[in-house]
């Protein structure tokens, strides 16, 4: 119940113009400038996206586990599939699409859904997470001050403990872990995507 009520609060914060703080500062670039750059971009995709700040529900909340994948692709709509975990090893993962241009423009949601996530299939995925070594992986996939030209950004949040991370990844391979977790996070929240259309 608690989970819920702080989404609801976050949600209804963004509805009434407060606005949320979706990324630590300096996290999403190798200088500051680059990283509020990111960080206003994808939050600006995260905000059209209805999605709420995992940064301020992790110190809402210390006791939720949640993950989500933002992905921004050159020519195609904007997604979001975040995983929310439930006391007693079940959890949610809740779709999100915009009609916008990831390249360009976040536009409007225009797609939305939930999928239940049983005990075991909660288990897979968490263990993938685990796998990954999504906590200990680098912000940025990346050395030097810029950012490599990219078709796709892929960034994946975690919470978990209290704790916040957040990586990102430009047009990860596909034994990339990003791209492993992203994969997973996509299929198990029922997003169909087309192969030439993953990137």
């Amino acid at each position: 119940m608690r989970i819920a009520n702080a989404s609801a609060v976050l949600i209804l914060a963004a509805q009434f113009g407060q606005a949320q703080t979706y990324f630590p500062p300096g996290i999403l670039g190798r200088t500051s400038e680059t990283s509020e750059a990111a960080a206003n971009r994808y939050s600006k995709f995260l905000q059209s996206l209805h999605e709420p700040s995992l940064l301020e529900l992790a110190q809402r909340d210390p006791d939720l586990e949640a993950y989500r994948l933002l992905w921004l692709r050159e020519s195609d709509r904007p997604v979001s599939v975040r995983f929310v975990k439930k006391a007693g090893g079940t959890g949610w993962f809740y779709r999100h699409m915009t009609s916008g241009n990831a390249g360009t423009q976040p536009g409007r949601l225009s797609d939305s859904g939930m999928s239940y996530s049983w005990k075991s299939r909660t288990a897979s995925f968490l263990n993938t997470i685990d796998r990954s070594g999504f906590w200990n992986l680098s912000a940025l996939g990346y050395d030097g001050n810029n950012a490599p030209a990219c078709r796709a950004h892929w960034v994946l949040e975690g919470i978990r403990n209290g704790q916040y991370h957040v990586v990102d990844r430009c047009s990860p391979d596909l034994v990339d872990p990003v791209r492993v977790v992203g994969m997973m996070a996509l299929k198990l929240g029922n997003l169909r995507v087309l192969k030439d259309r993953l990137y």
